[in-house]
């Protein structure tokens, strides 16, 4: 996905809330929009290179936070755009497990939650698709969750539902940096997390993990490392 703007370089300052970061950018104390909801820790530390974005609509903040340069790799924390890549992803022929299925909705709902797709394909059964967003990475291990996460549980039950009632079904672990040689999920920040991927995997839910990075204006779906999930 080509990058609709050019990024703004800055310096994080301090994480005020869950949503609100303060960083020096153009020479001033700015406030910044934080969308991810995971908690960072790694990567929102004083003096950390950033890049923002313009608001594409106005609101409280100067800035949205865009990516967090840590270790010398650049990592994608706008989960806004999560879905609009693995969308053109899928278009392109990017992910080989989707090749041949097209987006027939967004935020399908399932039981008590929405799903980001509803993929058909000639000859297949409906496909429903979550996509979730990894920013951690240790020793070249990327891990999901950095935060307990219900919703992301229930949403891994409901697909294991879906699939007894003759849908496929994955979820896609897109991890945005390009540092990351093999994926599992954090047992030791979220063990009921782990266990219900393990139990959606083993009822038929595929699990995927995709490489994401940022290069230069472009975040684009490259690369398939093994999930491991044991």
């Amino acid at each position: 996905m080509k990058l609709p703007w050019t990024p703004i370089a800055g310096v994080f300052i301090e994480r005020l809330n869950r949503f609100v970061g303060l960083a020096k950018v153009k020479g001033s104390t700015a406030r910044v929009h934080i969308h991810d909801p995971g908690r960072l820790r790694e990567l929102l530390v004083k003096g950390a290179s950033i890049l923002v974005r313009p608001h594409l609509k106005p609101r409280g903040t100067d800035y949205y936070l865009f990516a967090v340069k840590h270790r010398e790799v650049w990592v994608l924390v706008d989960s806004a755009l999560h879905s609009k890549i693995v969308e053109e992803a899928i278009h392109l022929g990017l992910i080989r497990e989707l090749k041949g299925y097209t987006v027939s909705k967004t935020e399908a709902a399932i039981g008590r939650s929405r799903i980001d797709f509803l993929l058909e394909a000639q000859g297949k059964p409906p496909l429903l698709l979550e996509v979730k967003g990894c920013t951690l990475v240790v020793d070249g291990v990327a891990l999901f969750p950095d935060a307990p996460t219900e919703r992301g549980r229930r949403h891994l039950l409901e697909l294991a539902e879906a699939v007894k009632q003759g849908f496929n079904a994955m979820v896609l672990f897109l991890i945005t940096r390009e540092d990351a040689k093999v994926f599992r999920p954090y047992t030791e920040m979220d063990p009921e997390f782990s266990e219900a991927l393990k139990y959606a995997c083993s009822h038929g839910v595929q699990a995927v993990a995709y490489k994401a990075p940022l290069r230069g204006l472009e975040v684009k779906v490259e690369g398939r490392v093994p999930v491991v999930l044991s």
